[in-house]
Order: C-alpha cells, then structure tokens, then sequence
C-alpha cells in the first residue's frame, strides 16, 4: 500500500536512504513531510497515550479510507470471510506442536478501516487491539464494534512502533501490508517482535519487486507528472490506465488485484506516498535485521519448482538441487508475477523442533497431515481422487495416493493412513514413496502438517499395509479385500 515520488525538483523532492543492506533496491521514496508538528493523541479506551505523527502516509488514509470499509461483517458475503494469514486456517502452520487455540491475544498493527473488528468477529474468545495511524480508519472499525457488540475489540491511534514501548505481548500478530510503507520496515518488525509472546506468530505481508514491476512504471510516471492525491490527480491516472495497451506490464496486476475498481484502492497502488518492495532475498534480510526467525511462506506453491516445472523438464534437476533459500529466490526470478510475499515469522530462540517441517529425516512418518481450510477433495471415476484448490490448478491422484488421502482425517498421521488403506506392511521403498507424495503435497500448498506432540492420543488401529515394492515397480497392487 504504499508507492515512492521522485521528483526532478530538488526542492520538492525527499529520497530516503536505506536503513540496511536488506533492501535490493534503493526504491524508497517519501513525498515531502507535512510541516506541522507531532501531536500527543489519546486512544478512545484510554489504554494507550501514543504519538501520531502528521506526516503524508498518514494524511493519505485520512482523506482515503482503506481498504473499502465493509458496513456488516454478518451479512452472507462478509460473514465467512476472514483473513488468508487468519490463525484458525493456519493453526497447523503456525504451530503445528500444538492444537488449535480458541482464546489468544491478538494484535493488527496497521487495522484500517475492517481487519480488527474482522478478528474480534471471528474469535469472540479472544481480546483484540488494532493498532493504525488514521483516525479515520479507526472510526469505521468503531462503528463495526459498536454494530457487532465486540467488547473483546481494542482500538489505538499511533504507530505501530509504539507497541515497544508497551509493556504487553500478543500470541499472534498480523501486520499485512503494513511494513514496506514505513521509513525503516526492519525497526516496525522489530518494535512487533518485541510485544510477541514466547511462542508467537507475526504475520507480514510485502509488496514484491517483480511482480509489481507494472504498478512501479506506473509510479515513476506518475511522480514525472507530479501528480498528487487530489480528485484530479485521481482522474488522470484513470485516463492514463484507459489509454495503455493489453501487453502493457501493469495488465496482469489490474486483472488480479482488488484494489483498483475504487478511487481509495487506485490511490493506494498509484498513488501512494511511500513504497519499499521486496525480493525473497529482502524478506529473509528484514527478518534477520529485525532478530527473528523465518518460520514460512503462507503459500509454498510460488516459492517451490514442483507447483511451476514438470520433473521431467531438465531445468527442474538444477533447480532441485540449491538449497532452499536459494531455491526460493530462483523460483521468483524464474517467474517473476508474485505481486505480494506473505510469510511467518517467530522469536529467534523458539525451538525450531516444534515447528520446522522437513522431509530429510524419516520421522515425517508421525506428521499428521491437515488439509488447508479451502481445499476441496473430489472424487473422479475408479476411486481416484482429485485435489482442487483455486486458484492452482487441479491435481489429480493415482490410485495408491487415493487410497492413502482418504485415510487423513487431521488425526492419523502418514503411517498411520497408510497402514489404514489395509496394504501390505511397506519395506524401506515407502519411505521414498510417501517422502515424494507428501513434501509434493506441503510445496504444492495443499497441505499443511501438525507434529505428533499435538495430538494427545493415538486412538488409530493398525492395519495391514501397501505392497510398496511392487508399486514402486510399477506392478499391481497386492490391495486387501474390500479396497
């Protein structure tokens, strides 16, 4: 939600300099500052006596309320939407030793105008502070506490890098779209770290370089003309999108985005005071300068060569081969549409054994598999299954994979639905063969993995198992009767 002004006049023009080497790119621009001084606001519940800071992003999201707020959060269309990072989707994500929580405090630094009441809608049992810079912003979200009774909804007027200074910590924190417009992203990540409780998640979500390189032309011409957020700076830069041709850079991004069919959104993609993109490699930097740790990707399908290239294909091998950051970073140049770079991340002495998946050591086995909450299970002629998840692409099973997937019922863990299947017991090849099926399906973002810790009994029979020596081979399956 931000973007950058250069101007050619000196006397109007303020570029930032770069606060770490994380930054690939010296993209970070601020309009000129507001002259006004900084004033001392108290919050509406008096919890917290913050400073606002009159500068441009926030005079923007005075005048421009974003997102477009919602007026019920009960209505059909709003009732089950909830955030992509929310954490009753992504519990097995975030914390995959534990079940599920119903009662967390939960911050959303950088609210605007619907997110914190969203939450406070959603999880009734837990107390939740939005956090924003527009008072604006903050009257919607009152409006929607007021409307929905959310007595467990908290609102603040600051900065987000206020909540250092507060003596309090949060179980998860959501801060999408929020650091890439601040003037050193690593101090706001790191002020969130520092109000995160031991076993904490924080949310980000950044802009991406590439992916936006359309949105970013698009700023630069827009700074060249010096246009500013007014009513007629806001028709010029819808004459100028009626005029660009179909294999213009900046297509791809209006037909996905959802910020561009308002004047608030249009504002926020083109208009913006201040923007900081990043690469994969940037996100991993800003983790590290802000003394966290990366935990993961919200959606491993873009950052993994399985979802994009055939194994077959000859380039799949080398990409295959770098190790995993790397890999990361290739899988983003190699492709380059990623518009936004959404991931996790936690305190740097949380235990990487509670929450690090990995297929390298054979105790994947004990893994409880777990769907992702929009997953749809299908079945297909003969007994197959058909994996769908929009917007990827369908994936269809073979047989034996169908047979083991319809054993995951978020209890059972690998072995155990393969033993269920009623296969023959499997000699070292199943190892290889459910290492395959089973990383394929975590990198391909159709399923998420909960550690043998969180579930608090094995209640599961034994059965017989796969003959994975003959499928292996290729040969008929030995099934049991009845499968």
């Amino acid at each position: 939600m931000v973007k950058s002004r250069e101007l050619t006049s000196s006397s109007a023009s303020h570029t930032l300099k770069r606060t770490s080497d994380y930054l690939a790119a010296p993209r970070i621009h601020l309009w000129p500052r507001d002259s006004r001084s900084e004033t001392s606001e108290q919050g509406k519940t008096g919890a917290m006596a913050v400073t606002t800071t009159a500068d441009p992003v926030a005079s923007q999201y005075e005048r421009w309320i974003y997102p477009r707020p919602v007026e019920d959060l009960s209505v059909a269309q709003e009732r089950h939407l909830r955030a992509g990072c929310d954490p009753a989707r992504l519990s097995a994500a975030y914390w995959p030793d534990r079940p599920p929580r119903a009662a967390m405090k939960i911050l959303v630094a950088g609210c605007g105008a619907n997110l914190a009441a969203r939450y406070a809608f959603h999880y009734p049992e837990s107390h939740v502070v939005g956090i924003d810079i527009s008072a604006a912003s903050l009257a919607h979200e009152r409006h929607l506490k007021e409307k929905h009774s959310l007595s467990n909804l908290e609102l603040r007027l600051g900065r987000l890098e206020d909540v250092a200074r507060q003596d309090e910590s949060f179980d998860f924190i959501d801060t999408s779209g929020v650091l890439h417009h601040l003037p050193d992203p690593a101090q706001g990540l790191r002020a969130l770290g520092s109000a995160l409780a031991p076993d904490g998640v924080i949310f980000v979500m950044l802009y991406a370089k590439y992916g936006r390189t359309g949105v970013y032309m698009l700023q630069d011409l827009f700074r060249m003309m010096e246009l500013e957020q007014g009513e007629q700076d806001l028709a010029a830069v819808k004459a100028c999108l009626s005029t660009l041709k179909p294999d213009h850079q900046i297509q791809r991004y209006l037909r996905q985005s959802n910020d561009v069919d308002y004047d608030a959104g249009l504002v926020d993609t083109f208009l913006h005071r201040q923007d900081i993109p990043f690469t994969v490699r940037d996100c991993l930097r800003l983790t590290e300068d802000a003394g966290l740790a990366f935990q993961g990707w919200m959606e491993n399908f873009f950052y993994y060569p399985e979802a994009q290239i055939p194994r077959t294909a000859p380039f799949y091998a080398y990409l295959d081969a770098l190790p995993e950051r790397l890999r990361w970073q290739a899988m983003e140049l190699m492709h380059g549409y990623v518009s936004q770079h959404a991931f996790f991340v936690c305190h740097a002495d949380r235990d990487p054994a509670t929450y690090r998946i990995t297929f390298e050591a054979d105790e994947f086995m004990r893994y409880i598999p777990v769907p992702r909450w929009d997953l749809a299970v299908r079945d297909a002629p003969d007994g197959l299954l058909v994996l769908e998840r929009a917007p990827y692409p369908p994936l269809p099973l073979s047989r034996p994979q169908s047979l083991i997937l319809r054993q995951v019922d978020g209890r059972r863990c690998i072995e155990d639905c393969v033993r269920q299947a009623g296969f023959k017991d499997p000699p070292d090849v199943a190892l290889r063969f459910c290492r395959s099926l089973f990383q394929d399906l975590w990198r391909l973002g159709l399923y998420d993995y909960r550690l043998p810790q969180s579930i608090a009994d094995d209640t599961v029979p034994r059965k017989r198992q796969m003959d994975w020596g003959a499928l292996i081979e290729g040969k008929p399956l030995s099934i049991q009767p009845g499968q």
